[in-house]
């Protein structure tokens, strides 16, 4: 058997057992609910997925949706409604075949670039040390910790996360084409590449990336100059990039946290702290959560910041050092940084510094040369004996099967809206987000206990958070305590809050109270603010002074 069938027997069967174990590891994510968490608005209460009409598909590519411009991400969800309707496990089947799809393109992508024997062109095949079949084992390996690590878990499980693994399946198959193109030169295969990476950016914005990573297998694999052809990919980047800004930036809340809530020497701690971050679950992917402590919980001071950029140095400098032993690391941290870049901390997204979901493509400048090294280490034992092989053939095993088993117990936590934020309050007792999302939740469900211990726990946290105050208002409201919402949602009238639900609320508070003015007084308020009713709430004004016309002619 020569070396070109045993590669190909070593990828059909890996890719085979591969493929098997990522399916057996999200399976239960198939049978997920959706969850209470963006889930609404890209799906469930989305006007847009409901029917592939002209008028759909012009807010599709026009009107950003969630503050967000992802239109091709939001066509995938109008043609899983056609096919699916609201059944959540359609929605969850597409995410799970998509990243199944990435995984085996993964697969594809490491063969094709650790396989390049001439050490001219490769610094990967510098190694005079490499043996000649290493290939094959190194991109099954990575293709299987791409599968299955838990750090997956939120791409996958998660419906609204389509944006991940759709925008990564483009910009894969983007990179075949590019090495395709550098090989063959065939001009078709440029275009495919261009159309696909536009298709990737469209799905989302974080493939803005992608042009700076073909810079990179410019360089540490073809050794070639070629700045020209990449123009019109930093040309859609600028383009679409400048959409992305502006959708974000859109409405009231703020996607891309300013500069007065994280200062700039925050900022620069943040870039290694974010990085080392996805480094550390990589290793040890354990008490993983949807919702990490934001930089106000993080309690830094500037000397912390400088102690995580110092860390940062270190490890980049180690990798440097280590250029000529081990080739394969340095392009592999620079793919690491460049794709995870937009979230890396410089331009925190939302309230998460750091989410689960953000290392989807930088995991692979993990991986690789994890693979790369366990591959490698492995080979070499095996010549000392065979019982010697086969001891560290099951030892990667049982390392790739633990992380699958990882997988499949993270997938549970993404069942349902309770589950998910239960967890995050497991790992942390003060997680804000958790205890607002579950006081709504548990008032959907009819749980008002829970829904209002939950809610005075978040106004305990954040006392001048209005959406904690307003679910901890509904609960009781739904559990007939109106004067108690209103106790708690005085504080905000106290300080004209521009939201017309609250005044409204208040308003109907006072009318189960019957007391009347004080009910036309809120209303009235209501009507001042943005986001009112006016036509429901003048019907209410008409009752509260029906009543005070009655109050007023009695004798």
């Amino acid at each position: 058997m020569n070396a070109s069938t045993h590669d190909r027997r070593w990828l059909w069967w890996g890719c085979l057992f591969v493929a098997l174990l990522t399916i057996a590891a999200h399976w239960p994510g198939l049978y997920g609910q959706f969850v209470d968490w963006d889930d609404g608005s890209h799906i469930t209460k989305n006007p847009a997925i409901l029917a592939f009409t002209p008028h759909n598909l012009w807010l599709m590519f026009t009107e950003p949706t969630a503050k967000l411009y992802i239109p091709l991400t939001f066509f995938s969800f109008a043609v899983d409604y056609q096919v699916w309707g609201r059944d959540p496990f359609g929605y969850h089947f597409t995410n799970l075949v998509l990243h199944l799809a990435n995984t085996v393109l993964v697969l594809m992508l490491v063969y094709r670039i650790v396989d390049r024997r001439d050490a001219s062109a490769n610094p990967l095949a510098a190694s005079q040390k490499r043996p000649a079949n290493l290939a094959a084992p190194v991109a099954v390996l990575t293709a299987a910790f791409f599968g299955v690590h838990p750090l997956r878990v939120e791409s996958v499980a998660w419906a609204t996360e389509r944006k991940d693994v759709l925008f990564a399946f483009f910009y894969l198959l983007a990179l075949l084409a590019y090495l395709r193109w550098v090989d063959e030169g065939k001009r078709s295969a440029w275009w495919a590449c261009f159309l696909l990476f536009t298709a990737s950016i469209l799905s989302k914005s974080t493939a803005v990336t992608f042009p700076i990573v073909l810079l990179l297998l410019d360089m540490f694999l073809f050794q070639r100059r070629a700045l020209r052809e990449k123009i019109p990919f930093f040309i859609v980047c600028l383009i679409l990039g400048a959409a992305t800004v502006v959708a974000q930036g859109s409405g009231k809340e703020e996607t891309v946290v300013s500069t007065g809530l994280i200062p700039l020497w925050g900022r620069v701690g943040l870039v290694g702290y974010c990085a080392l971050f996805y480094v550390r679950k990589f290793c040890w992917p354990f008490h993983l959560s949807a919702v990490y402590p934001t930089f106000d919980e993080m309690g830094w001071g500037p000397m912390t910041a400088v102690a995580w950029a110092i860390g940062f140095v270190l490890v980049t400098t180690i990798v440097v050092l280590l250029r000529r032993r081990a080739p394969i690391l340095l392009p592999s941290w620079l793919w690491f940084l460049i794709t995870l870049s937009p979230t890396i901390g410089l331009v925190p997204v939302g309230i998460h510094v750091v989410a689960d979901r953000f290392s989807y493509l930088p995991f692979l400048g993990l991986a690789l040369p994890v693979s790369f090294g366990l591959a490698a280490g492995a080979g070499a034992l095996a010549r000392r004996g065979p019982a010697v092989g086969l001891a560290c053939g099951i030892g990667v095993l049982a390392v790739v099967l633990g992380l699958a088993v990882l997988c499949g117990q993270r997938t549970q936590v993404w069942r349902s809206t309770e589950t998910l934020f239960q967890n995050a309050l497991v790992e942390n007792p003060n997680c804000l987000p958790a205890l607002v999302n579950l006081t709504e939740w548990y008032s959907s469900q009819k749980r008002f206990d829970e829904a209002i211990a939950h809610g005075r726990r978040a106004v305990e946290l954040a006392p001048t958070g209005l959406l904690g105050r307003k679910n901890l208002a509904y609960a009781l409201i739904h559990s007939g305590r109106p004067r108690e919402a209103i106790g708690v949602l005085r504080p905000a009238i106290e300080h004209d809050v521009d939201d017309a639900d609250v005044w409204r609320a208040v308003g109907e508070c006072f009318m189960k109270e019957n007391e009347w003015k004080n009910a036309k007084a809120a209303l009235q308020g209501a009507l001042r603010h943005s986001g009112a009713d006016k036509q429901a709430i003048d019907a209410l004004l008409a009752t509260v002074q029906e009543h005070l016309d009655q109050g007023a002619g009695a004798p």
